[in-house]
């Protein structure tokens, strides 16, 4: 299963890398999930329903994927007072890289575990890493974002923004 996740991120980052603005525009709503963060504290979506939720799927054995982290963070805080939320969901099989990673980067958002990728395989389809979903107040998927990204980029903070003020 390993081999096959690291096949799909590198075709993902390949992919995103011959055309860096691909996006999947998806109007369906946000499925629901409950899955337990690395301490186990259980966090649903739903929970998260009013705001503008960025849900990004990665790992800690993905190098595209850690290499995001830091500009998610920073996006993060920026705009979480403003109706933000950022949802990390990993596929690390185990808590102790993960809590590793979160604590050397010291991110702010919630990190939530699915070990046996019922959310992140089954629930969104994700077949390479990272893969991010920006979802509407409504619940509503917005948009579908394969591959790493410069969150903190003047472009996506103007999305955001666009967003947080109802817009699309």
């Amino acid at each position: 299963m390993r081999r096959f996740l690291l096949l799909a991120s590198a075709l993902s980052v390949i992919f995103s890398l011959w055309n860096p603005g691909v996006s999947i525009a998806k109007e369906n709503p946000a499925s629901d999930f409950t899955l337990p963060d690395v301490n186990g504290k259980k966090i649903s979506l739903s929970e998260f329903k009013g705001k503008v939720v960025i849900l990004n799927f990665w790992a800690t054995w993905c190098g595209p994927c850690r290499a995001e982290m830091p500009s998610l963070n920073k996006l993060y805080l920026e705009f979480k007072d403003k109706g933000l939320a950022v949802i990390a969901v990993s596929v690390d099989t185990s808590e102790k890289p993960v809590k590793s990673f979160i604590k050397k980067h010291n991110l702010s958002f919630p990190v939530l575990m699915d070990k046996n990728k019922a959310v992140s395989f089954d629930e969104y389809g994700v077949l390479g890493l990272p893969t991010t979903f920006i979802i509407y107040k409504n619940g509503f998927i917005a948009e579908k974002i394969i591959g790493e990204r410069e969150w903190n980029s003047p472009r996506i903070k103007e999305k955001i923004i666009r967003l947080l003020r109802g817009g699309k």
